[in-house]
């Protein structure tokens, strides 16, 4: 139990260190926008563009996690990050450069969702996993609680490229003590796992479907992270700490959310995931658009917890479903392909809304785009409410 509470405790931290990443991004566009003089659309490449490469490897990823094992992605992924997050501090000194390492860093993250579904399925019964993962997927929240006043903080007095240099040493070391206190997969499964399931793995309606759905549940997320702190100070004349604190009661909504809907989706709704997601996703849509409307920084950040306890909700259950209804040894291959749908998502939102916010010369057109993008999320999983399906069994 105790070896397992560390590992829990030390694959949250590398997630949130993985999260903060993301969230200094949306705040390190300011100062990159006035140093390069770049337009709305090459902003979208770079953050963008990161996305795509965290899409194109999470299959593969997903792959050498059933092959190998989870320990040595973790490893490999925070490696990986913590490499290109110096490179982009210490050697962007074009746009070129910047998309190339912000690419690379993505290709590092791709892993790490993956790795840590993978360990918690090794390590957990099937009736605990949803709270285990809930707890690593609540570091989201505190990337974006901690995460803008730190980017902040950390943007006046170290400015851009040594806030992202700091980031890729801290990368290595959560990384090193990966390496050295996690246990290992039970070498039975690093070495067959990943040879059984596959073909009836894709057919699964129920992976196509959750695909969908976090594709678009993950258009609002990391399109309000990419470009929320832009909007705050350029359109609604905030302050950057200002604009740093309406974002960070985002991230408090995120925390909560995660926690609390793994608890209760986990003791009180199993069988019932689908009308959660359904139910949740709506709301989302609803906040998301009472954030454009609000008429000061309080009832923006009011509506933005309020839409993203909403959006977490949906996002830890339909990323917590496949835990219960696929076989463990196909697990990083589902969890890759149902998370490409999400960093996929990840990839259009950025760059759609930096196409949108150029076109229409606002951002009224991007929040309606996000508020749609939840309810297709909520109507996409409707058709396993209305007939369940029955869980795979795992291949011997």
């Amino acid at each position: 139990m105790k070896s397992r509470s560390l590992m829990i405790f030390l694959l949250f931290v590398g997630y949130a260190v993985v999260y903060i990443d993301k969230t200094v991004m949306g705040f390190a566009l300011l100062p990159i926008e006035r140093e390069f003089n770049l337009q709305p659309e090459q902003l979208g490449y770079i953050t963008g563009i990161f996305f795509l490469a965290y899409s194109l490897f999470q299959i593969p990823a997903g792959w050498l996690n059933d092959r190998f094992g989870y320990k040595k992605v973790l490893g490999m992924s925070l490696f990986l990050l913590g490499g290109f997050a110096l490179c982009f501090g210490t050697l962007g000194l074009s746009l070129g450069l910047l998309v190339t390492f912000r690419f690379l860093s993505g290709v590092g993250h791709s892993g790490y969702p993956a790795s840590c579904a993978k360990a918690v399925v090794s390590n957990f019964a099937v009736e605990k996993r949803t709270f285990a993962q809930s707890i690593l997927l609540s570091s989201a929240g505190l990337a974006m609680t901690a995460g803008p006043l730190i980017a902040v903080y950390s943007l006046d007095h170290l400015g851009w490229r040594g806030s992202f240099s700091i980031l890729g040493l801290l990368a290595f070391a959560i990384a090193v003590a990966i390496v050295i206190f996690v246990p290992n997969p039970p070498e039975a499964q690093a070495r067959t796992g990943a040879k059984t399931g596959y073909r009836e793995l894709l057919k699964n309606p129920i992976v196509l479907l959750l695909f969908v759905s976090i594709f678009c549940i993950n258009i609002p997320s990391y399109g309000l992270m990419a470009w929320l702190p832009k909007y705050l100070v350029q359109q609604r004349g905030m302050s950057l700490d200002v604009s740093g604190m309406v974002v960070a009661t985002g991230g408090l909504g995120i925390w909560i959310s995660s926690l609390a809907t793994g608890w209760l989706v986990g003791r009180y709704m199993q069988g019932k995931e689908p009308k959660v997601i359904f139910c949740c996703a709506l709301l989302s849509a609803l906040c998301i658009w009472l954030v454009f409307t609000s008429a000061s920084a309080i009832t923006a950040g009011l509506f933005l917890f309020l839409g993203y306890v909403f959006l977490m909700a949906s996002f830890v259950t339909v990323f917590t479903l496949p835990m219960k209804r696929l076989p463990s040894d196909v697990m990083g291959a589902a969890m890759g392909i149902i998370n490409t749908g999400g960093t996929l998502g990840g990839f259009v939102a950025p760059i759609a809304m930096g196409y949108l916010i150029t076109a229409s010369h606002g951002y009224l057109s991007t929040f309606v785009f996000l508020a749609l993008a939840m309810v297709v999320a909520g109507l996409a999983i409707l058709p396993l409410a209305i007939k369940p399906r029955a869980p795979m069994r795992d291949v011997a």
